[in-house]
């Protein structure tokens, strides 16, 4: 497969930036403002040339590890509790007796 010369693997970039793959993962998934999408092709994952300087102002901003494990146990812990609130049963309305004479 020949690679487009504007783009960067992303083990490249990760050297280059000094930050592991798991890194670029986490703060990928993290949803940063102003984080450029990656090029994926063919479950590759490359950066182009030109978001460079904003991949790497954006993980100046990504706060780390701990804040991404943070959100994520946050998540999971809505989603546990959501499943195991009680389900409210509706319960069908009886007939009020004292109206039943009036028709």
């Amino acid at each position: 497969m020949k690679v487009p010369p504007d783009l960067v693997p992303q083990k490249v970039v990760a050297d280059d930036l000094c930050v592991s793959l798991a890194t670029l993962w986490r703060a990928r998934r993290s949803n940063l403002p102003g984080f450029p999408a990656p090029v994926i092709v063919r479950n590759m994952v490359f950066w182009r040339k030109a978001d460079l300087g904003k991949l790497e102002d954006a993980l100046m901003q990504f706060q780390g590890r701990g804040k991404f494990e943070q959100e994520r146990q946050r998540t999971k812990r809505i989603a546990a509790m959501a499943k195991t609130q009680p389900k409210r049963i509706k319960r069908a309305r009886r007939p009020d007796e004292r109206q039943r004479d009036l028709f």
